[in-house]
């Protein structure tokens, strides 16, 4: 035998074995279900083929005011948005907050509409034409700014929490690799071994935080990322990322930036201050981190509704705190 004949022959025993080697392994902590019912305000509804999950709440005598649509960030869900829910909703805004696929309780696919066309076929779903704030954290930051540059007639004021558009400018000349299925699985057997652990999601959620989270912020976030399949979908979403949009300048627009976060700093919020002088306020959350939502929720919710008043002013606010404010039962069954 030649020894380019053994060498060939080597190369496709280890390819054979990479693409199999996988699937042998085992995944410890991936073994999480999708609930019938997440939370008590949970929907569930085919949207353009993708069984998507979204918290929602449209409060009595809300028909003629925006539908206000609250976009999580990357390896969140509308858990983190619990009780800037509470809060809008206690105001009389109607509001929904979507699961990005996989995150969250959505299905777990890497195909078929992109986020923003996902997000905007949920908000038509649900308030048909009516017009949209939208308020995107961290990635979901830049997921609403694109939808607002597709339909900016229709998006009356867009809030980026902590992020920018473009926030993850990732090298693509490997992307077609994440949609090989021996990858996924590969990815799925890593997640398992080195990421999808209580004390590891704590870690990070410690830093995102600027604090340890509680108890039920750690299973909030951490139970849908035990959900299988949601790693190999992660990577194929990540493959067709497309450079940001830059028409969602049209619409009015407003930064939210946590005091201290180091996730993404606030230097990133000044770049885009500088591309664009004189049209976008930048707002500071006072002792926050990287997330604002969970951490100084009151702060956070009265902006919030301080700027969208300032849009659609409401003939009587009736408070704007979180959900601790709320009688402890109807609190309970929202989380």
């Amino acid at each position: 035998m030649s020894r380019t004949l053994r060498i060939l022959l080597w190369l496709a025993a280890t390819l054979v074995v990479l693409t199999i080697l996988p699937w042998l392994l085992p995944r410890p902590g991936i073994d999480g279900t999708i609930p019938e019912l997440p939370f008590s305000d949970s929907q569930f509804g085919s949207v353009n083929g993708i069984r998507m999950h979204w918290r929602q709440r449209l409060p009595e005598h809300s028909a003629d005011r925006p539908l206000v649509v609250l976009i999580h960030g990357f390896g969140g869900s509308g858990f983190s948005w619990r009780h800037t829910l509470d809060a809008l909703e206690r105001v009389g805004y109607p509001v929904i907050a979507p699961d990005l696929p996989p995150f969250g309780y959505s299905e777990r696919t890497g195909t078929g509409p992109d986020w923003p066309a996902l997000v905007r076929a949920v908000a038509n779903q649900v308030g048909a034409d009516r017009p949209l704030v939208l308020i995107g954290h961290s990635m979901g930051a830049g997921v609403a700014a694109d939808l607002a540059a597709r339909v900016p007639d229709r998006v009356r004021l867009l809030v980026m929490v902590d992020g920018t558009p473009g926030l993850r400018r990732d090298d693509r000349s490997w992307s077609w690799a994440f949609k090989l299925p021996p990858i996924g699985r590969a990815a799925e057997v890593f997640a398992a071994w080195r990421l999808v652990d209580p004390d590891t999601i704590s870690d990070m959620l410690s830093s995102a935080f600027g604090r340890p989270p509680t108890t039920a912020e750690l299973q909030g976030y951490y139970a849908p990322l035990t959900i299988p399949g949601t790693y190999p979908a992660l990577l194929r979403q990540l493959a067709r990322r497309q450079d940001p949009a830059e028409g969602w300048a049209r619409v009015a627009t407003t930064l939210v930036w946590g005091e201290h976060d180091r996730w993404v700093p606030i230097e990133r919020a000044h770049r885009l201050l500088e591309r664009h002088p004189g049209f976008l306020p930048l707002r500071i959350v006072d002792d926050a981190a990287h997330n604002p939502m969970d951490t100084q929720p009151e702060s956070l919710n009265s902006l919030l509704i301080e700027l969208i008043s300032g849009q659609f002013p409401l003939p009587a606010a009736r408070g704007s705190g979180n959900s601790d404010d709320r009688p402890e039962a109807h609190q309970a069954q929202h989380q």
